[in-house]
């Protein structure tokens, strides 16, 4: 049975963000950055530049975590080439420096996806409920589809794009119109679920009838209370 709030409101669709929200974002993407930085670092011959760009991107040596609301917490490729290249100067440039990176964080992402324990059963159970469901991620649309195969459930999604999709990005609202107007569905009648400001940000911004902020993220309870209509400890909750 759906969640009270979402019958309540009349919502026909929802559109997922996917890192955070569908998958453990810390043991998916946290050992895909350092991978990256790493990397970059022993190419320029200085190691230690691994560090000090994790940091510009969010990542905080005292907790060993990426802090909520920057750039690699859920931000895209290009915000992050951008970041790093001002702490490194001599990287390459955004021709070489996005596509490897999209290309090492989507092989470091695969290898170790987590998911926000099974959710083929409940993506087939929002779809018996006549719900249609989207992917909309700041990743790209290769990491969305790869990732929502190898999570089982790409059958039950009827719209998937990435930042690079030709909608834009989060917080801003394209890739969300972009599922309202794929649906038919008026924006009230659709929902957006995230993790973060930015995926709430999008949602309040396209005219979503509801926004949720789930815990299972970046993002602690006193961030999304100010920004969501609803905070769920996880995605599971939109069933009861």
């Amino acid at each position: 049975m759906l969640h009270p709030a979402l019958t309540d409101a009349g919502i026909r669709g929802i559109v997922f963000d996917k890192d955070g929200t569908l998958i453990r974002f810390e043991e998916t993407w946290t050992p895909a950055f350092w991978a990256s930085a790493q990397r970059l670092a022993e190419q320029l011959g200085r190691p230690k530049l691994a560090e000090r760009m994790m940091v510009a991107g969010g990542w905080c040596p005292e907790t060993r975590r990426i802090l909520p609301g920057t750039e690699l917490a859920s931000g895209t490729t290009d915000a992050v080439a951008r970041l790093w290249r001002a702490v490194a100067p001599d990287l390459p440039d955004d021709e070489t420096l996005i596509p490897w990176l999209d290309d090492v964080w989507h092989g470091e992402a695969m290898a170790n996806l987590t998911p926000i324990d099974p959710l083929p059963a409940l993506f087939a159970g929002l779809r018996a409920d006549r719900l249609h469901c989207g992917l909309a991620t700041n990743d790209s649309e290769t990491g969305a589809r790869d990732t929502a195969a190898r999570l089982g459930i790409a059958p039950h999604l009827s719209f998937t794009v990435g930042y690079d999709s030709g909608h834009g990005a989060k917080p801003a609202p394209g890739m969300i119109l972009a599922a309202q107007a794929a649906w038919g569905l008026a924006p009230a009648q659709t929902a957006m679920v995230g993790d973060s400001p930015a995926d709430l940000a999008a949602g309040r911004a396209a005219g979503c009838g509801l926004v949720i902020g789930v815990l299972s993220g970046a993002s602690g309870r006193e961030v999304l209370e100010t920004l969501a209509d609803l905070v769920l400890e996880d995605v599971h909750r939109l069933r009861v």
